[in-house]
């Protein structure tokens, strides 16, 4: 009798085996589902965790603080200042407060930009974006009432040091604290009640107008900085060189 043969009611040693090669797919397959769906929550929870980070979290500590100045005028369509009026340089510049190119920008750019700004010799023009979410806009708009206030520097610098915030009204009222000793009563309501909402609306169509594709778009004196290129030192080799020709 050949080995092989089937047995009355039962299967061949070949046909077990493929019966026992679906079953063990089966059960891999019902383990890989479940990997799938575990794996899934990590997933959703870790990003309901983060964006409940986002929203509750309080800004860290900016990088200077500043005594009120002299308060900005806004302008439609036109930058905030910051630094002198009549510095003799100006670098030009297309942020959004929740850009991660822009908070890279200020990472390792800011340092050099702003000794020279304290210094005299530069004065920055910030045009705030508002593209990426509604925290942008949120975020623009807290910028200019710390500017029309007069501590506009140390805001600006204290919204990228917390970029990753959600930028709630309670979260930029909060950085106006850790940006200035002095902080008008009235900055909260300018916070919540979007006051300069228009005027960021002016900033977004003057981008439009002069061309701007992405930020950051840099610029000194109307000259592009292409950042691809230019590093921190070599655009603070710029200034000092610019200024020195004068």
């Amino acid at each position: 009798m050949n080995a092989s043969a089937k047995r009355p009611g039962g299967k061949t040693g070949k046909a077990a085996e493929q019966e026992r090669q679906r079953a063990q797919r089966r059960k891999d397959l019902r383990t890989l589902i479940i990997a799938a769906a575990v794996l899934l929550v990590l997933v959703v929870g870790a990003g309901v965790g983060y964006q409940v980070w986002r929203v509750n979290r309080m800004p860290s500590a900016v990088p200077e603080r500043a005594e009120t100045l002299a308060p900005v005028q806004l302008s439609d369509g036109k930058p905030v200042r910051l630094g002198n009026t009549d510095a003799p340089h100006v670098l030009t510049a297309w942020v959004d407060f929740h850009c991660p190119g822009c908070a890279g920008f200020e990472q390792d750019y800011g340092p050099g930009l702003f000794a020279a700004v304290q210094q005299g010799s530069l004065a920055i023009d910030v045009y705030p974006m508002s593209f990426h979410d509604a925290g942008s806009v949120a975020a623009a708009n807290g910028f200019a009432c710390a500017a029309e206030a007069g501590f506009g520097t140390a805001y600006y610098r204290g919204l990228f040091a917390n970029r990753d915030l959600d930028w709630s009204s309670a979260q930029l009222t909060d950085l106006a604290g850790k940006a200035s000793a002095e902080v008008p009563a009235s900055f909260g309501d300018c916070v919540q009640n979007g006051a300069h909402a228009a005027w960021v609306d002016s900033i977004t169509v003057a981008a439009d107008r002069a061309g701007v594709q992405q930020t950051p778009t840099i610029a000194l004196d109307g000259d592009p900085i292409d950042l691809n290129t230019t590093t921190p030192e070599m655009l603070v080799a710029m200034i000092e060189k610019a200024a020195a020709a004068r």
